[in-house]
């Protein structure tokens, strides 16, 4: 099982392919698996993809300390050092965005070029556990919260209806090693104390912001599409693209969209 070590703990990861490096960063207390679903295979075709599980989830270690996107960001890095990668085009989705900016703005050598997806800078109010969030997953469970969540957020009611099938095969993969509460809850923390609003000028490199049209939340202050759009005002000279009829996990519902825009973005 390929691992890095970062100080007293093991980060995994996976390679498939040859090509540019292209390393991607996962949503909240995701694994790496989700993105074998459809970016590995489309990527690999031409790429070096470099997928891996956040500490805290799926075959990394799982220290109960506080986490940050930091130290998410420079155990990405030390993946990348053990590969000997020097340049990579770098993907993060909602948390993994926030990671990427990160890695853009401490490591700019290491990106050339950065994809922000449905993601965002900060947080409006206060850190913490979002009251909502732990209302729900009292009500519901953990991994109903999950689930839920997911189906609410992240797809359509027309393509829930009408692709029950790669719903479940979705879930399937997301839902096959969740990591324990404790951990899920530790990557909130670190998600919602990201900041990096007052730094979005200080990205160089060509950057392409994307979103689904229907990513508005009712339940929470500042949704996806809102969050990209500040991203969008905060990086003048970055490429801004919405998605048709999508919601937040587009790279399920609708990954031929997705890949076109990527390879166009990334090929120019």
């Amino acid at each position: 099982m390929p691992t890095v070590q970062v100080r007293d703990d093991e980060i995994y990861y996976d390679v498939q392919g040859q090509g540019q490096p292209f390393i991607f960063f996962s949503e909240t207390a995701c694994d790496g698996e989700i993105w074998k679903l459809f970016q590995v295979p489309e990527f690999s075709r031409d790429h070096k993809v470099i997928t891996h599980d956040y500490r805290g989830t799926g075959r990394s270690s799982k220290p109960s300390i506080d986490y940050t996107t930091r130290m998410f960001c420079d155990d990405a890095v030390a993946i990348l050092d053990h590969l000997k990668v020097k340049d990579a085009i770098v993907l993060g989705h909602s948390m993994g965005g926030r990671v990427a900016q990160l890695l853009a703005l401490e490591y700019p050598e290491r990106v050339s070029k950065l994809i922000l997806a449905s993601t965002g800078a900060s947080f409006p109010g206060p850190p913490g556990l979002p009251l909502t969030l732990c209302k729900e997953m009292i009500e519901w469970g953990y991994e109903k919260y999950i689930r839920e969540h997911t189906l609410q957020v992240g797809f359509t009611d027309e393509f829930v209806k009408h692709h029950a099938d790669s719903v479940e095969a979705f879930f399937r993969v997301r839902l096959a090693n969740i990591c324990p509460v404790e951990f899920y809850l530790r990557h909130v923390l670190a998600r919602q104390s990201h900041d990096t609003s007052a730094r979005l000028k200080d990205i160089r490199v060509p950057t392409l912001i994307m979103v689904g049209d229907r990513e508005g939340d009712p339940k929470v202050v500042m949704t996806h599409r809102m969050s990209s759009a500040i991203l969008a005002e905060g990086l003048p000279n970055a490429q801004f693209v919405i998605l048709p009829n999508q919601k937040h996990n587009y790279f399920a519902s609708a990954p031929e969209a997705a890949h076109r825009v990527i390879r166009e973005f990334i090929s120019a």
